[in-house]
């Protein structure tokens, strides 16, 4: 045994070589397998997420939503009712002079799964129609209030040329109050091509905004409308 020893002693630093080297691999393959769990993208610009806003417009909130979308540099989509939209035409005028997007958010926020096929088409036509008359664009999505729908709603919505779109972000700003949860669950959340369910209406929501769109922006992405993001998955 101790000729062996001495026998491999010229080779000693070569072998702690390689075992330190293998360690150091092995290291950093667990810490690179973890760490993407945790990894946000670098400052690329080359990300994208759709911003989106439910139920509005609402006085105050949605000129106030859209001031700190300009202030921010991000643009988003409005999925708005169109009894709402009945009540504050100039919102809708003043959404898409803006830049953003009007979607279709039914007609009367009823839920979808309780009407008949009729019925869906009803909700959904009054909405597009009005949005149409306000915007001068035809809307081309919808999004079912309460993200409920079955094969119904989407044969319905596709036969009038709709198509459904729903979420991968959901901060839960209708019904938080605390505005560092709201920022801390959509950065947490949001990831390349993402689309973040948020509300008008609430104050909360609005505080939260500029932070949101700083800490996005941060982290690399730009803001781009529903269509967009649409059709850059289509090209995909």
């Amino acid at each position: 045994m101790v000729k062996l020893i001495h026998a491999l002693s010229p080779f000693r630093y070569a072998l702690i070589a390689l075992v330190v080297a293998g360690l150091l691999i092995v290291g950093q393959s667990i810490f690179s397998t973890h760490a993407d769990l945790f990894a946000q993208p670098s400052p690329s610009g080359l990300y994208t997420v759709a911003l989106t806003f439910d139920d509005g417009p609402h006085p105050y909130f949605t000129h106030a939503i859209l001031a700190e979308l300009k202030t921010g540099g991000a643009t988003a989509t409005f999925f708005v009712v169109g009894s709402q939209a009945q009540k504050n035409p100039d919102l809708v005028r003043a959404i898409a002079a803006n830049g953003c997007e009007v979607e279709s958010h039914t007609m009367t926020h009823r839920n979808l799964l309780h009407l008949t096929d009729n019925d869906i088409r009803k909700e959904l036509q009054g909405s597009v129609s009005l949005i149409n008359s306000l915007s001068g664009r035809n809307p081309l999505f919808f999004r079912p209030p309460g993200g409920q729908y079955n094969d119904r709603v989407v044969k319905v919505a596709g036969e009038m040329g709709l198509t459904m779109v729903l979420w991968t972000v959901i901060p839960r700003d209708h019904e938080e109050n605390d505005v560092d949860a709201i920022v801390d669950r959509v950065v947490a959340q949001t990831r390349d091509g993402g689309i973040i369910l948020l509300h008008s209406g609430r104050h909360p929501t609005l505080a939260a905004l500029p932070r949101i769109i700083a800490e996005l922006h941060a982290r690399g992405f730009r803001f781009v409308t529903i269509e967009n993001l649409m059709t850059a998955k289509g090209a995909a």
